[in-house]
């Protein structure tokens, strides 16, 4: 039987190797909950570190010490005092700390906002500390980073959450990752899929979600296509009219809780009647079928730019903004017929 690994670990929790690197290494960046069940897995699957591989991170991190090149800063926005990172922004920190640290940099995230550190005051610091590249990382609103000197910074914002400069971005692909989704659920038979999504969700990224399903819909010749529910804010009433006028045979959505619910409650079971895929993962409340849209590869392409940038002596807004984008990994789960639940 192979011996496991932290490969092999991340494949049983569902985490990326990055977290589960960091838990067994007891980094800050990850929860105390999510490293205890780290440690947990590792101890019942008899893991062991390679004392092999460990003196030869060891060397690494030396030699990365050792050639320090300088220090980055992961940018995000809170209006709370006390602002919480999700889980997908905690992989997405996660992997581009990692990322960070093997390509010689450190790696600290700043918090920008009315109870924060104030972009003014962000130039002095970036001043100050000589820093000499950034990546924003995703929030729920658009806000506009003028005020923020970019002049000496190399930078990467992550989807599209800075209105303002325009700047080279990392983010899924989402259209590309919906796409795949409907044609895997197709050939397993579903032929009625929907689509539930907040006003908000979508506009932040450029309707994507919405653009990626409606170019599938009009690729396929065959009865009207579902419309799209899309609301302010979701509620019971609405999504149970839609569903009731519409009868979708699989939702593709990100309010998994709540729509469960309102199908348990009209009598409708999941997914003997009703398919159910989570458009994120990591933000799922139960198991499920879902796209990974794998943040901690998506945090370490944004710090391979900027670091790319830096090296090239690439600084300031970009004449022509590039976009990076990823496509979603595709996880089974038990809200899918088991033909498309692998």
């Amino acid at each position: 039987m192979p011996q496991p690994s932290i490969r092999s670990l991340a494949r049983q929790l569902g985490l990326s190797g990055a977290t589960v690197s960091l838990a067994l290494r007891d980094s800050p960046r990850v929860v105390a909950a999510t490293k205890q069940r780290v440690r947990q897995a590792a101890t019942k699957a008899g893991y062991r570190p390679n004392p092999l591989v460990r003196s030869v991170m060891a060397a690494l991190r030396r030699s990365s010490h050792d050639t320090f090149r300088g220090a980055l800063l992961a940018l995000n926005y809170a209006e709370e005092k006390d602002p919480v990172l999700l889980p997908y922004h905690r992989e997405v920190l996660a992997g581009a700390e990692l990322r960070a640290r093997e390509l010689g940099y450190s790696l600290e995230q700043c918090w920008v906002g009315p109870h924060h550190v104030s972009l003014p005051r962000l130039n002095a610091i970036i001043h100050a500390r000589g820093v000499p590249g950034v990546f924003v990382m995703p929030f729920p609103e658009r806000r506009d980073f003028s005020a923020l000197d970019w002049a000496p910074l190399a930078a990467v914002v992550m989807d599209y959450c800075v209105s303002a400069p325009a700047l080279h971005t990392v983010l899924p692909d989402h259209p590309l990752s919906v796409f795949q989704a409907l044609e895997r659920l197709e050939a397993a038979g579903y032929t009625r899929p929907g689509l539930v999504l907040t006003d908000g969700r979508d506009r932040r990224i450029m309707h994507r979600w919405s653009g990626g399903f409606g170019s599938f819909s009009r690729s396929r010749e065959r009865a009207p296509a579902v419309p799209v529910l899309s609301e302010p804010q979701l509620e019971r009433a609405a999504f149970l009219a839609w569903f009731r006028a519409h009868r979708p045979d699989v939702i593709l959505s990100h309010a998994q809780a709540e729509i469960m619910t309102w199908l348990a409650e009209a009598g409708v079971p999941v997914p003997d009647a009703v398919g159910f895929v989570h458009l994120n993962w990591t933000l799922r409340d139960a198991p499920c079928a879902a796209l990974d849209l794998q943040p901690a590869l998506l945090g370490a392409a944004a710090v391979e730019s900027v670091v790319a940038q830096v090296q090239r002596h690439e600084h300031g807004i970009p004449a022509n903004p590039k976009t990076i984008t990823l496509a979603a990994r595709w996880v089974g789960g038990p809200t899918l017929r088991a033909a498309v639940a692998r």
